[in-house]
């Protein structure tokens, strides 16, 4: 991949789907000369607006990086009909097959074509300053843009760079971080130096999204259900911010700050934990969601991926897992997240995810939402934080959670041990679907992944081939 060659004046205002041949080496189908973009704050809007748009395409979190790709590798589903099947060889981490290397160039290419167009962004809005905006959307945009360098970045991190507790974490060059739009090749970074990175944006996405994000209790900013402000919830918040800072303070391994982001969302009070009672027709639990993509086809995908096929146990492209799985995972039926979130079939004898298959009152279904962030994330990773210090403190933290999911709360006198134990089972039933189970054994650098053997090699997935051809991207 030839890193330097960016769209430095040209770019897409982000309302069309960018196919990458050679990865950053893109130009759009459709291109608007930068002046005409930036002319005005509704142009900022639109360009970032087509940073989201690009994010939520199936080839990043719109399939790939949540309920596909990741997931697969994960575990999180295990049973496949054949070599036919989608993701057949990716759960078999054959990275380098032809069928599963397009998949990881998709995610590589399609990150940092994001990335060069939030870029550009922050670019122009250095360039021209405040003067074109109106009231808070200039710190509202320069904040989100920065969080979303930031997200990017420590994505393509957790899947492209060691872990960061391996033994070669400190020497071995992972990923670019491209904070500038340059003609420069970008030299790949370790672990720690993209970590700084990501937090070095975040802290001026904080800075920014503080003082005028109306989602934040007492703002001055009023809120909005109308024009460029509403549905802070898909938009990179300024509690996205901090459950960002909580996750990447956590994979650094600095636990007093990954404790406090988590508490500062937490104890805001903007996303209470649904109650058991509330979960009928509301599957995503949407009052705990941080940060979730808009994805308006997401019907088509779940018919796709979660709905068994007549006949035939296995057949087609289902993600799924083994009634025993399903049994040993959730551990009790009254779950919600194993009454309310799955269903049996009984001519398939499966049992598979209605997770993402919203029901409204009428029994319709709908699907428009790709959780990024959700607030119990934030209390596990409290508890994590807590468990040797303060263990009953930390149990009481996973405990809110399974009482709210219907579960039995955990001791107040478990291990250090017990307690890791016990997030690593939440993690398995709270975030199917949504990608982050992967990310979980990665980070400790586990000997297995749901029972088998893996190794740095799985843990790593290989860079594009012209990216460790061309440039400084291969030193």
């Amino acid at each position: 991949m030839k890193l330097y060659r960016f769209l430095i004046y040209l770019m897409p205002i982000g309302l069309f789907t960018v196919s990458c041949n050679k990865f950053l080496d893109v130009k759009p189908k459709t291109q608007i000369d930068a002046e005409d973009v930036f002319k005005d704050e509704q142009g900022y809007m639109d360009a970032l607006t087509g940073v989201y748009l690009n994010m939520d395409v199936n080839a990043l979190y719109g399939r790939e990086l949540t309920y596909g790709f990741t997931d697969v590798i994960g575990k999180q589903h295990t049973v496949f009909s054949g070599t036919s099947q989608e993701y057949y060889y990716t759960a078999q981490y054959a990275y380098l097959r032809g069928e599963v290397r397009g998949k990881i160039d998709g995610i590589y290419g399609g990150m940092y074509n994001a990335i060069a167009e939030d870029n550009n962004i922050i670019g122009h809005l250095q360039a021209d300053g405040a003067a074109k905006f109106s009231g808070v959307n200039f710190r509202i945009i320069h904040g989100e843009a920065h969080a979303l360098r930031a997200l990017l970045h420590f994505d393509l991190l957790r899947l492209f760079g060691p872990s960061p507790v391996a033994a070669d974490a400190g020497t071995i060059k992972a990923i670019p971080y491209l904070d500038q739009l340059t003609v420069a090749a970008p030299p790949r970074l370790t672990v720690k130096e993209v970590v700084d990175k990501v937090i070095a944006d975040l802290a001026v996405a904080e800075t920014d999204l503080l003082a005028a994000d109306p989602i934040v209790p007492g703002s001055t900013t009023p809120t909005t259900t109308t024009g460029f402000l509403r549905n802070r919830r898909q938009k990179m918040n300024y509690y996205a911010v901090k459950a960002l800072q909580a996750r990447v303070y956590l994979y650094a391994g600095d636990k007093p700050k990954a404790l406090a982001a988590a508490q500062t969302v937490i104890n805001s009070g903007v996303y209470p934990l649904t109650p058991a009672n509330q979960v009928a027709g509301n599957r995503l639990f949407s009052q705990e969601l941080i940060f979730a993509l808009y994805k308006s086809d997401m019907a088509a995908n779940v018919t796709s991926y979660f709905t068994p096929p007549a006949s035939g146990a296995g057949a087609g492209n289902l993600l799924t897992k083994t009634v025993a799985e399903y049994n040993t995972v959730y551990e009790s039926t009254t779950d919600v997240r194993y009454s309310q979130l799955t269903a049996y079939d009984n001519v398939t004898q499966l049992r598979y995810s209605i997770k993402l298959g919203q029901v409204t009152s009428s029994g319709t279904q709908y699907t428009t939402a790709i959780p990024v962030f959700r607030v119990s994330e934030l209390y596990y990773i409290a508890a994590e934080c807590l468990k040797e210090s303060n263990p009953a403190d930390a149990a009481a933290y996973v405990s809110q959670v399974r009482v709210a999911r219907d579960a039995t709360p955990l001791s107040g006198s478990l291990t250090p041990a017990q307690l890791q134990d016990e997030i690593f089972k939440e993690y398995r039933r709270e975030f199917y679907c949504e990608g982050q189970l992967f990310h979980y054994y990665k980070r400790l650098n586990a000997p297995q992944i749901n029972g088998l053997a893996v190794t740095a090699t799985q843990y790593v997935l290989p860079l594009p081939d012209d990216e460790t051809t061309y440039g400084n991207g291969g030193n």
